[in-house]
């Protein structure tokens, strides 16, 4: 039996919760560069979006700065920002084996 489709709404807040924990530890350098997800990871536009605006920042008042420039349907900008990520620990990860599922065509995302 395959497993049910991913919503999209899950997807998009799970990439949230592994943002925000990058944002807060990419450029404290606390954040191994080798553990984070990478671009095609991201399987939100919004995801896409948001983690360019951090990796690409030169430091987290820039990235937050960007963040905040982004005209993002789906993302409350504000509230995104305001939480904390500091509980997001294991998000990173996720996000890089459901790519990886979704690639091998083991995940399906749920067609909108």
């Amino acid at each position: 039996m395959e497993p049910r489709p991913l919503k999209r709404v899950d997807l998009l807040r799970h990439e949230l919760k592994a943002l925000r924990f990058i944002l807060d530890h990419y450029h404290s350098k606390t954040l191994a560069p080798s553990s984070l997800p990478s671009y095609e990871d991201f399987q939100s536009e919004q995801g896409r979006e948001i983690y360019t605006a951090i990796v690409e920042a030169p430091d987290r008042s820039s990235a937050e700065q960007r963040i905040r420039a982004l005209d993002l349907d789906e993302v409350d900008v504000n509230s995104f920002l305001r939480l904390g990520g500091e509980h997001y620990h294991t998000y990173p990860a996720l996000v890089r084996k459901r790519a990886d599922a979704i690639r091998r065509g083991e995940l399906k995302i749920e067609a909108a």
